[in-house]
């Protein structure tokens, strides 16, 4: 089932990266604003959730403070990701966010001296392969100064992945996600005690409200991302969860894909003679995938 899971959060984390994008290029002056951007709304968006699970259970201080600790950290990996996109594009960012499958067992085995199966290493590689090569195929641009903001992002993002594993194997999972994401949110609106970044955001603010709903659509999705990754990281085991959700290239390829037929884009033929290498890569993934659930 962890599998779905991680499969979904894939697919949605593909429309956050091509949203976010947007906001980055033609909205924000300055890329990390996406951080308040996302910590406000998520606020609005986090008074509604216990509806939906009246019975969540607080974890135990010892673990409520791993929780708020692990949600400032992601939020700190936003910081390097909206960076990141500011000197690239999405699909480079999506890339190399799969470092984190590379990081895990690494750590994992340095850590805890977890193993994973043959199979299962050969899945995570053509995961990793496949996704740098669909994302690479067009256009590289940044990719130094890219690799090296996203190295960051994907090293925290490792921490997160473990962090939550730790937390969920010890307490009720719903309250544990709403301490996450109340840390998320409480990191990011805690930026504004800067000036400069007060100033910043309040000459934002006009072109923000116009966007509106664009923010709200993303943090909807957002959510649902994140609670589906963190579902499959508490039904299954993170190195595997996390290579799965390296997936995430091919769903913003076929995305881009379906955009552009909506839109009747004609298709150059630069990008007609790579279709089939593409799906090509595609199919490596699927292979991937196959070998991960094979043996998992």
């Amino acid at each position: 089932m962890w599998i779905q899971y991680a499969l979904f959060s894939s697919f949605l984390w593909a429309i956050v990266h091509i949203l976010d994008e947007h906001c980055v290029d033609k909205i924000f002056s300055k890329p990390w604003l996406g951080v308040i951007t996302s910590s406000g709304i998520s606020a609005g968006i986090f008074t509604l959730l216990p509806i939906f699970h009246p019975t969540a259970i607080i974890p135990n201080w010892d673990l409520l403070l791993i929780c708020l600790v692990s949600g400032a950290i992601i939020q700190l990996s936003q910081l390097f990701y909206f960076r990141a996109l500011d000197s690239s594009d999405s699909g480079t960012v999506a890339a190399y966010w799969n470092l984190t499958p590379v990081f895990l067992p690494i750590v994992s085995y340095c850590l805890f001296g977890s193993l994973i199966t043959g199979g299962n290493y050969i899945g995570i590689t053509l995961l990793v392969i496949a996704s740098i090569g669909l994302c690479s195929i067009d256009k590289f641009s940044g990719r130094w100064h890219t690799l090296y903001l996203m190295s960051i992002a994907a090293a925290l993002q490792t921490l997160v992945v473990l962090l939550e594993k730790y937390v969920f194997d010890r307490t009720d999972f719903f309250g544990a996600f709403l301490a996450i994401a109340l840390g998320i949110m409480i990191s990011g609106l805690a930026s504004l005690a800067s000036r400069e970044i007060r100033v910043t955001f309040l000459k934002d603010l006009p072109k923000i409200k116009q966007a509106l709903p664009i923010f709200i659509a993303i943090e909807l999705i957002n959510w649902g991302a994140l609670y589906c990754g963190q579902t499959a990281v508490k039904l299954g085991i993170p190195t595997l969860v996390a290579a799965i959700e390296a997936s995430t290239p091919a769903y913003a390829f076929g995305i881009a894909l379906l955009i552009a037929k909506w839109q009747r884009n004609r298709v150059d033929q630069d990008t007609q003679r790579k279709l089939p290498i593409k799906w090509g890569l595609v199919g490596l993934m699927m292979t991937g995938v196959w070998l991960i659930s094979a043996s998992a």
